[in-house]
């Protein structure tokens, strides 16, 4: 059992360093790093599929669970400087109790510049159209899926035509990455009782390896005309998730709501596919 475990500690250091010390001395396609639930928007033309897995803690997997699909894309121009994107998501309630209930999302469009030629600076606006479904089941599957991204919360609201305003920068070092999202939304449509303005502030810094990338990921978003004090207005999700390098890039990770009364509610596991070119 010694030599076997030994060989087992042996096998894993080699792993690890194989995974994160050795660096990625060249990128063959040369992509921007990108991130679970932050903003996509940068430099790289890319089209996707994003799959979360959501499992309610007060909730046998037997009885119900929740799955959002989220397919998006994005074209960068030749020259660099002018992107366009959009993105659809789609929440599934598997009851097998009951009723299963589908939510589709509000469908998000837009435009973002880049000033610099790069993701040093990622200037976006877009606009989330209301096409969100409006029926109580259809609201409980979207809500319950929203927080596999919580940078997009906007796009699960009914009624709601929303302005989708935002600022990021993407820094590499070495091996190391940053990227910082600030964002304003502004309804432009909306009930007559709901909020008007929303804020959001991500952060996520990684590694890039030779073989993936790997994200720590931090994003908080609320409303600045909401009820209450301001701590109570805002949500914060953490997670930690991988991504593959080349054209074809397969990711996964988790993801964990942060606030109280939703922490420890809901688990979800998100993995998805994009193929990205420069």
């Amino acid at each position: 059992m010694t030599n076997l475990a030994s060989a087992c500690v042996r096998s894993f250091l080699v792993l690890f360093t194989w995974l994160t010390v050795v660096p990625a001395l060249a990128h063959a396609s040369d992509e921007p790093p990108s991130t679970l639930t932050l903003d996509r928007m940068d430099s790289a033309t890319r089209v996707g599929v994003q799959i979360g897995f959501d499992k309610l803690d007060s909730a046998s997997l037997s009885d119900v669970f929740v799955m959002r699909f989220n397919p998006y894309g994005q074209y960068v121009l030749p020259n660099h400087m002018v992107g366009i994107y959009g993105q659809l998501p789609v929440a599934h309630v598997f009851n097998f109790n009951g009723a299963d209930a589908t939510g589709m999302g509000n469908l998000d469009l837009g435009a973002f510049l880049l000033p610099f030629h790069t993701s040093e600076l990622i200037l976006r606006a877009g606009v989330a159209l209301g096409t969100a479904t409006d029926s109580r089941d259809g609201r409980i599957a979207n809500y319950d899926s929203a927080f596999e991204r919580l940078t997009d919360f906007m796009l699960v609201a009914p009624n709601y035509t929303t302005l989708r305003l935002s600022a990021s920068t993407v820094q590499q070092s070495g091996m190391a990455f940053l990227r910082i999202d600030g964002g304003l939304e502004l309804a432009l449509d909306k009930p007559s009782t709901g909020n008007s303005t929303f804020v959001r502030g991500n952060i996520a810094g990684g590694l890039r390896t030779a073989a993936v990338d790997l994200s720590v990921e931090l994003v908080t978003t609320g409303t600045l005309d909401g009820n209450g004090d301001v701590s109570s207005r805002f949500v914060h999700t953490l997670s930690a998730g991988f991504r593959s390098q080349g054209p074809d890039q397969v990711y996964g990770g988790f993801v964990l709501p942060l606030d109280e009364g939703i922490r420890g509610e809901i688990w979800i596991i998100t993995f998805g596919y994009q193929h990205v070119m420069n």
